[in-house]
Protein backbone atom coordinates (compact mmCIF):
# COMPACT_ATOMS: atom_id res chain seq x y z
CA UNK A 1 0.00 0.00 0.00
CA UNK A 2 1.16 3.42 -1.27
CA UNK A 3 1.80 6.23 1.68
CA UNK A 4 -0.74 8.07 0.03
CA UNK A 5 -3.40 5.10 0.00
CA UNK A 6 -1.82 4.45 3.88
CA UNK A 7 -2.40 8.46 4.91
CA UNK A 8 -5.63 8.99 3.63
CA UNK A 9 -6.96 5.27 5.60
CA UNK A 10 -5.85 6.36 8.79
CA UNK A 11 -7.45 9.94 7.97
CA UNK A 12 -11.05 8.26 7.34
CA UNK A 13 -10.83 5.95 10.73
CA UNK A 14 -9.55 9.52 12.81
CA UNK A 15 -12.09 11.16 11.42
CA UNK A 16 -15.07 8.85 11.59
CA UNK A 17 -13.88 8.33 15.25
CA UNK A 18 -13.83 11.78 16.22
CA UNK A 19 -17.27 12.37 15.07
CA UNK A 20 -18.67 9.52 16.56
CA UNK A 21 -16.81 9.64 19.79
CA UNK A 22 -17.85 13.42 19.89
CA UNK A 23 -21.61 12.90 19.19
CA UNK A 24 -21.90 9.60 20.83
CA UNK A 25 -20.31 10.27 24.24
CA UNK A 26 -18.54 13.85 24.89
CA UNK A 27 -22.05 15.34 24.42
CA UNK A 28 -23.44 13.52 26.76
CA UNK A 29 -20.75 14.70 29.22
CA UNK A 30 -22.42 17.13 31.08
CA UNK A 31 -19.23 19.00 31.48
CA UNK A 32 -19.51 22.92 32.91
CA UNK A 33 -18.48 25.48 30.36
CA UNK A 34 -18.10 24.20 27.16
CA UNK A 35 -18.29 20.53 24.94
CA UNK A 36 -14.68 18.81 24.72
CA UNK A 37 -14.07 19.21 20.92
CA UNK A 38 -12.71 15.75 19.84
CA UNK A 39 -12.81 17.10 16.25
CA UNK A 40 -11.25 20.41 16.21
CA UNK A 41 -8.41 18.94 18.39
CA UNK A 42 -8.31 16.15 15.27
CA UNK A 43 -8.06 19.17 12.89
CA UNK A 44 -5.45 21.34 14.30
CA UNK A 45 -3.29 18.36 15.01
CA UNK A 46 -3.13 16.69 11.55
CA UNK A 47 -3.08 20.64 10.21
CA UNK A 48 0.14 20.63 12.77
CA UNK A 49 1.45 16.95 11.72
CA UNK A 50 1.07 17.12 7.91
CA UNK A 51 0.96 20.71 6.86
CA UNK A 52 -1.62 22.72 5.16
CA UNK A 53 -3.28 21.21 2.47
CA UNK A 54 -3.96 17.43 4.55
CA UNK A 55 -5.31 20.46 7.18
CA UNK A 56 -8.01 21.64 4.69
CA UNK A 57 -8.94 17.94 3.67
CA UNK A 58 -8.93 16.30 6.64
CA UNK A 59 -11.38 19.46 8.10
CA UNK A 60 -13.59 19.60 5.59
CA UNK A 61 -13.78 15.65 5.76
CA UNK A 62 -14.51 16.24 9.53
CA UNK A 63 -16.97 18.87 8.96
CA UNK A 64 -19.05 17.24 6.16
CA UNK A 65 -19.39 14.25 8.34
CA UNK A 66 -20.23 15.88 11.42
CA UNK A 67 -23.00 17.90 8.99
CA UNK A 68 -24.37 14.95 8.08
CA UNK A 69 -24.03 12.72 11.46
CA UNK A 70 -27.14 12.64 13.65
CA UNK A 71 -28.63 14.81 15.16
CA UNK A 72 -27.25 17.49 12.64
CA UNK A 73 -28.61 20.55 13.76
CA UNK A 74 -27.86 23.91 12.18
CA UNK A 75 -27.27 25.65 8.50
CA UNK A 76 -25.39 22.98 6.50
CA UNK A 77 -21.73 23.78 5.14
CA UNK A 78 -20.54 25.98 8.02
CA UNK A 79 -18.54 23.23 9.90
CA UNK A 80 -16.66 21.81 7.17
CA UNK A 81 -16.11 25.57 5.92
CA UNK A 82 -14.85 26.51 9.97
CA UNK A 83 -12.67 23.37 10.01
CA UNK A 84 -11.21 23.55 6.66
CA UNK A 85 -10.54 27.40 7.59
CA UNK A 86 -9.13 26.10 11.22
CA UNK A 87 -6.72 23.52 9.19
CA UNK A 88 -5.42 25.20 6.47
CA UNK A 89 -3.93 28.03 9.33
CA UNK A 90 -3.42 25.39 11.65
CA UNK A 91 -1.32 23.97 8.64
CA UNK A 92 0.94 26.88 8.01
CA UNK A 93 2.25 26.95 11.23
CA UNK A 94 3.39 23.32 11.17
CA UNK A 95 6.93 24.01 10.55
CA UNK A 96 7.41 26.90 13.14
CA UNK A 97 5.70 24.38 15.82
CA UNK A 98 8.57 21.97 16.12
CA UNK A 99 10.32 23.76 18.12
CA UNK A 100 8.84 23.52 21.59
CA UNK A 101 6.57 20.95 23.13
CA UNK A 102 4.73 23.67 24.42
CA UNK A 103 4.06 24.95 21.08
CA UNK A 104 1.26 22.55 19.99
CA UNK A 105 -0.27 23.07 22.65
CA UNK A 106 -0.68 27.10 22.61
CA UNK A 107 -1.38 26.43 18.77
CA UNK A 108 -4.20 23.61 19.89
CA UNK A 109 -5.95 26.23 22.60
CA UNK A 110 -6.18 29.31 20.06
CA UNK A 111 -6.95 26.70 17.27
CA UNK A 112 -10.08 25.40 19.46
CA UNK A 113 -11.07 29.13 20.50
CA UNK A 114 -11.21 30.42 16.96
CA UNK A 115 -13.51 27.58 15.90
CA UNK A 116 -15.72 28.93 18.40
CA UNK A 117 -15.33 32.44 17.17
CA UNK A 118 -15.62 31.29 13.61
CA UNK A 119 -18.33 29.29 13.62
CA UNK A 120 -20.70 31.94 15.51
CA UNK A 121 -19.04 34.58 13.53
CA UNK A 122 -20.11 32.65 10.02
CA UNK A 123 -23.18 31.69 11.82
CA UNK A 124 -24.68 35.04 12.30
CA UNK A 125 -23.17 36.11 8.73
CA UNK A 126 -25.38 33.51 7.01
CA UNK A 127 -28.24 34.08 9.89
CA UNK A 128 -28.48 30.67 11.08
CA UNK A 129 -28.01 31.45 14.29
CA UNK A 130 -27.95 34.22 16.83
CA UNK A 131 -25.26 34.07 19.65
CA UNK A 132 -24.37 36.61 21.78
CA UNK A 133 -20.62 37.52 22.50
CA UNK A 134 -21.06 37.32 26.46
CA UNK A 135 -22.34 33.13 25.56
CA UNK A 136 -18.90 32.87 23.55
CA UNK A 137 -17.04 34.36 26.00
CA UNK A 138 -18.25 32.07 28.69
CA UNK A 139 -17.07 29.07 26.69
CA UNK A 140 -13.84 30.04 25.21
CA UNK A 141 -12.06 29.25 28.16
CA UNK A 142 -13.29 26.01 29.04
CA UNK A 143 -13.17 25.23 25.28
CA UNK A 144 -9.01 25.89 25.05
CA UNK A 145 -8.93 23.91 28.34
CA UNK A 146 -10.31 21.14 27.05
CA UNK A 147 -8.87 21.39 23.88
CA UNK A 148 -5.51 21.30 25.22
CA UNK A 149 -6.62 18.36 28.00
CA UNK A 150 -7.69 16.45 25.34
CA UNK A 151 -4.82 16.91 23.37
CA UNK A 152 -2.23 15.15 25.80
CA UNK A 153 -3.53 12.28 24.79
CA UNK A 154 -4.64 12.72 21.03
CA UNK A 155 -1.50 14.15 19.91
CA UNK A 156 0.57 11.49 21.02
CA UNK A 157 -1.28 8.42 18.79
CA UNK A 158 -2.16 10.61 16.02
CA UNK A 159 1.51 10.70 15.57
CA UNK A 160 2.16 7.27 16.70
CA UNK A 161 -0.18 6.44 13.75
CA UNK A 162 0.84 9.03 11.37
CA UNK A 163 4.46 7.32 11.87
CA UNK A 164 3.53 3.86 11.60
CA UNK A 165 2.13 4.82 8.12
CA UNK A 166 5.21 7.14 7.31
CA UNK A 167 8.19 6.84 9.72
CA UNK A 168 9.28 10.16 8.62
CA UNK A 169 6.65 11.83 10.14
CA UNK A 170 6.68 14.46 12.98
CA UNK A 171 6.68 13.51 16.86
CA UNK A 172 4.53 15.52 19.33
Amino acid sequence: MSVFWGRSLVAAVWVMAAVVLQTVVLSQLGLPGATPDLIVVLVVGWGLSRGSLEGVIVGFAAGLFLDVMPPAVGTFGIWPLVLALVGFLTGLLADDSQGSSLTPLLVMAVGALSTLALYAGVSQLVGARAFSWSQIYGQALTQGLYAVLIALVVLPALSATLRWVEPSSPRY
